[in-house]
C-alpha cells in the first residue's frame, strides 16, 4: 500500500495536487494537519472531488468523518481515541516494536512503525531500527502486511523497506518536493494565425494550469480571413504522435478537434483503444463537421465511421448547432452533450449540456458581447473543459469553469484590432 500524509501546513494549489496523486494511483491520503480549525479542513475537503474521500483518513476533526464520508481516522498523541458511533477503518503510529507488538493485539485495519529512516520532513528525526532488527522482527512475525513503513521513506528506499516486511509504506516530505502539472493532449489541426487549432488549445491549456502536449492532425494555412488550404498528416504519423505522448506522459485527458479524413479518425480510435485497456481518460471532442453558416467540413464517410466508433469512447461532445442537428438526423447514440448556443441570436450566449447517464439538462448562460474577434472559441471552450477535467473536476464543474473562463476571454479580445476579419480571443489573468 502506498500511502501519503499531507503537509501541516496548507498552501496554495493543495486540493489540485491531492487530486494529481490520485489519479496518478495513490490508494491512501492522510490528512494531518495539526494546527488547523475545522473550517480550514472543510475548505480543503470541499475543493477534492467526493469520488476520492472514501480514500481520505483524517487525523483532527473527527466531526468531519460523516460530513464528507470520509474512510478512515488515524489516532495519535493529539487525538488518541477514536468517537464511540465509529465503525470504519482506524489506523495507529507506533514508535517501538513493543509498542507495535502491543497495538496489534487490537483490529486496527493498519499501523505505522517510525522512524524506519532519516526524516525527510523533520531535522534530527534519525532512524530508531537498524537494518538487523528490522529483520528479526519481520522472521518473529511483529513486522507484517498490517504494518506501514513510517518515516524518511523516498523512491530511493521503497524497496529496501519492503525488504523488510512491511505491507506498505507512508510518505510525507518526499512526496510534496516535486511540482507536477496535469498533462492534456490536444488531438487537433494547426493555425498559423494562432487563433485557433492546436495554438489556441495550448495557450488555453497553460492558462487553465495544465501542460499541454499536442498531436497535429493536419496543417492548414488559414488567418482571420478564412482557409485558404489544409493538408491532411498522414495516418500512421497521426497515431505515432498520440502514442509518443501517452507513452510517455501521465496525460490527464484528451481533447480532440478537426479530424481531416477517415484514416486519420480510424488511427485516433485505435490508440484510444488500446490506452483504454491501461487507464480511462476523460475525451472532449469538438466536432469539426459542419461551420456556424452550415457548410459541411467534413465528408459523409469519415462522419458515419466517427459517429459509429469514435463518439461512444468520448465523454462529453461540444458541437455547434448545425452540428447538434447532423448527429441527431444521422442517429448518433445518447451520450454527453454540450450544444453551443453562441451562433443563435439574442442577447445572452445559452450553452445547454445534457448528462446522459443522469438524463438532465444543465443550462449555461451569460451576457452575449459584441465582437468580431470569435476565431477558436469552439477550441477554447473544449481544450479549457478537458484542462478543468484534467485537474480533477466532474463533467459540470468544468463546463462551468471553461464557460466562465471562455467569456473571459471574449471580453478580453473583443477591442484586439488583429488582422482583417474574425479575430481571436485574449485571455490575461
Amino acid at each position: 500500500m502506498y500511502i501519503v500524509f499531507t503537509q501541516p501546513h496548507f498552501f496554495e494549489g493543495e486540493a489540485e495536487r491531492i487530486v494529481l496523486m490520485f489519479q496518478s494511483g495513490l490508494q491512501r491520503l492522510h490528512l494531518r494537519k495539526p494546527d488547523s480549525t475545522i473550517d480550514e479542513v472543510r475548505a480543503l475537503l470541499c475543493q477534492i472531488p467526493e469520488v476520492y474521500h472514501k480514500r481520505m483518513v483524517i487525523h483532527e476533526h473527527f466531526e468531519l468523518l460523516d460530513e464528507f464520508r470520509l474512510g478512515g481516522i488515524h489516532l495519535n498523541c493529539r487525538n488518541p481515541a477514536c468517537p464511540v458511533s465509529w465503525d470504519g477503518d482506524v489506523s495507529v503510529s507506533c514508535h517501538s516494536l513493543e509498542e507495535l507488538a502491543d497495538r496489534k493485539k487490537q483490529p486496527f485495519a493498519y499501523l505505522s512503525l517510525s522512524p524506519i529512516f532519516d526524516s525527510i520532513s523533520k531535522q534530527g528525526y534519525c532512524s530508531a531500527f537498524t537494518p538487523e532488527v528490522l529483520k528479526k522482527a519481520k522472521s518473529e512475525g511483529v513486522v507484517d502486511e498490517r504494518v506501514m513503513a513510517l518515516g524518511g521513506i523516498c523512491g530511493e528506499n521503497v524497496d529496501e523497506a519492503l525488504s523488510y516486511g512491511f505491507g506498505g509504506v507512508m510518505v510525507l516530505g518526499d512526496a510534496w518536493k516535486t511540482t507536477a502539472l496535469p498533462v492534456v493532449l490536444s488531438v487537433a489541426g494547426s493555425d498559423p494565425s494562432a487563433g485557433a487549432g492546436i495554438q489556441q488549445d495550448l495557450k488555453t491549456m497553460t492558462n487553465c494550469g495544465c501542460y499541454g502536449t499536442t498531436c497535429i492532425t493536419a496543417v492548414t494555412c488559414q488567418n482571420t480571413m478564412g482557409v485558404q488550404a489544409v493538408s491532411a498528416v498522414s495516418a500512421e504519423t497521426v497515431a505515432s504522435q498520440m502514442r509518443s505522448v501517452l507513452s510517455d506522459m501521465q496525460v490527464r485527458a484528451i481533447k480532440i478537434g478537426m479530424i481531416p479524413n477517415r484514416s486519420v479518425a480510424e488511427s485516433i480510435v485505435q490508440v484510444l483503444k488500446e490506452y483504454r485497456r491501461k487507464q480511462t481518460l476523460p475525451v472532449v471532442y469538438d466536432p469539426v463537421m459542419v461551420s456556424s453558416s452550415g457548410t459541411p467540413l467534413m465528408q459523409p464517410d469519415c462522419i458515419d465511421y466517427v459517429i459509429r466508433e469514435l463518439i461512444p469512447l468520448c465523454t462529453l461532445l461540444t458541437p455547434n448547432l448545425p452540428e447538434q442537428e447532423l448527429l441527431k438526423q444521422k442517429g448518433c447514440p445518447s451520450c454527453n452533450l454540450l450544444v453551443k448556443g453562441g451562433h443563435a441570436e439574442g442577447d445572452e450566449m445559452k450553452d445547454v449540456l445534457y448528462l446522459a447517464d443522469e438524463d438532465r439538462y444543465e443550462t449555461f448562460v451569460s451576457p452575449r458581447i459584441e465582437t468580431n474577434n470569435l476565431h477558436g472559441t469552439g477550441c477554447t471552450l473544449s481544450s479549457a473543459i478537458a484542462s478543468y477535467m484534467a485537474k480533477g473536476l466532474d463533467l459540470a464543474q468544468a463546463v462551468g469553469k471553461a464557460k466562465a473562463y471562455m467569456d473571459k476571454a471574449i471580453a478580453g479580445g473583443k477591442d484586439l484590432a488583429l488582422g482583417h476579419g474574425n479575430g481571436p480571443l485574449w485571455y490575461m489573468k
